[in-house]
């Protein structure tokens, strides 16, 4: 069984390589949702990167619409077609339908010129026009599809609903061997619009299921699988501890952080979370270890800032390449999209540490579903274990609250949590620091002294002997 990329790189992951060739696809969504571009796109793609011609035949649209269309993404249509790799025509589905009933009609005689393997028929619902009884309809697509597949083509048709409730069994997804949904709705809690993509049918190959979000990008269609985890392989020494470059809390850890885990690293406002998170990015620095540092609320201009406070030169790690800073505000982040830029940018460095500043901040979009929010939560996790990376999640709570976490969730999915807490003794505050949980690990149990210095955070630990110790 062969499979053809459809040129969407996400698309492509949920249909787990592509669709098999010589297969019907039928893109079905309401009026805008993106029908027509994602059909055109796997045309286009097919030419631009596969070497693959292929036909669009539009029973609405005149060429000069798709052309226009199509130059918002840089798809040059005209071009392919001046260069025999692509066909562009206005037709109706009753000429369509007698030039494929013809040994020596115009279609084969396109497909015999141009070598064409693909072709986009928009849209498959103009064929209720031959006729109103529904089984007459089913059989003129049943010969329509099977005639252009007898001809080697893969074909890809659209199909219009009137409205998100308007999705139904119809016929059409029955004859076809793929159903591709899509959609731009309004979501109920922040009544912000967004596309999705879902794969409904896909026979005779497997595909992640469920609705992954996509947007128009510059260069076409963008999907961002959200269940897309690499499957990573063992490397020597993986089993090594990672030092935090804060001796205290690694003797409160047994050793560090482990590699490919996650800690939830949490706690009020001013309790030096930010800094035990660029504390532990400057330690990988130092030991020649690649990190990423996600920011969601502070500007990488005020981290910097933070960070020169204790002698630690962002700038420079950036420069040298040890450092990746991406700044994405948390109100103008879109969840799903993000944790693709996440899974890209661990692919690209190789980080082997990773710091998300705040994961409560990113989790802003799903604030008021606590099961997304889980969710989310679990994507991420394994994400980032699937890459590799030693993971530390900042979570803000409350000041005055025996929370743990910001949404109650995230404790349980994480491999680690560190508490950090900040109270009032007179005219001072004391701040400590907890191992709350440490899976996998004999850690020290109980709050432990802590001070943020000069130099960094420092930890006061009791050892077994009864001897109070100061370690960085």
């Amino acid at each position: 069984m062969e499979k053809i990329p459809t040129g969407i790189e996400g698309l492509d992951l949920i249909l787990m390589g592509g669709i098999v060739r010589g297969h019907a696809i039928l893109v079905e969504g309401t009026p805008g949702a993106g029908k027509t571009t994602v059909g055109i796109q796997f045309i286009h793609e097919g030419v631009v990167r596969y070497g693959e011609a292929g036909l669009i035949i539009s029973f609405e649209q005149f060429p000069a619409q798709l052309y226009r269309d199509a130059a918002n993404f840089g798809w040059d249509l005209r071009a392919l077609e001046a260069q025999n790799k692509v066909r562009v025509c206005c037709t109706s589905p009753e000429v369509l339908r007698d030039q494929l009933q013809k040994p020596d009609g115009l279609i084969d005689e396109w497909i015999q010129e141009m070598g064409a393997r693909r072709i986009l028929i928009d849209s498959i619902s103009h064929l209720d026009t031959l006729s109103a009884d529904p089984m007459e309809r089913r059989v003129l697509a049943v010969s329509l599809l099977n005639a252009l597949k007898q001809r080697g083509l893969t074909v890809l048709v659209t199909k219009e609903v009137t409205s998100e409730e308007g999705y139904g069994c119809s016929f059409e997804e029955y004859v076809v061997d793929a159903v591709i949904r899509v959609s731009n709705t309004a979501d109920r809690e922040t009544g912000r619009r967004q596309r999705h993509v879902e794969v409904l049918k896909s026979r005779g190959q497997d595909h992640i299921s469920g609705r992954h979000y996509f947007r128009f990008g510059p260069e076409g269609i963008e999907v961002f699988p959200l269940q897309v985890v690499p499957t990573r392989q063992a490397v020597p020494g993986e089993a090594a501890l990672l030092p935090t470059g804060v001796a205290g809390l690694d003797h409160l850890l047994d050793g560090g952080l482990r590699q490919a885990s996650s800690l939830l690293l949490s706690g009020e406002s001013g309790t030096g979370k930010t800094i035990l998170g660029l504390q532990f990015l400057q330690e990988g620095a130092s030991l020649g270890e690649k990190g990423l540092l996600f920011l969601y609320q502070e500007t990488p201009e005020q981290v910097q800032q933070v960070a020169a406070s204790f002698g630690w030169d962002l700038a420079r790690l950036e420069a040298e390449g040890l450092l990746t800073v991406v700044y994405a505000p948390f109100a103008e982040l879109s969840l799903a999209e993000h944790l693709w830029v996440v899974r890209v940018q661990l692919q690209e460095t190789g980080a082997r540490r990773v710091v998300f500043d705040s994961l409560s901040a990113m989790l802003h979009e799903v604030s008021q579903q606590p099961h997304m929010a889980k969710e989310r939560t679990d994507q991420l996790v394994r994400l980032t274990k699937g890459l590799g990376a030693a993971a530390i999640f900042i979570a803000e709570v409350p000041a005055g609250s025996s929370r743990i976490s910001t949404y109650g969730v995230e404790e349980s999915l994480v491999d680690s949590v560190v508490l950090l807490r900040s109270t009032r003794d007179g005219l001072r505050r004391k701040r400590g620091i907890e191992v709350f949980k440490a899976r996998g690990a004999n850690h020290v149990m109980g709050e432990h002294r802590m001070r943020i210095t000069p130099s960094g955070i420092k930890v006061f630990y009791r050892p077994a002997r009864g001897a109070e110790r100061d370690d960085a």
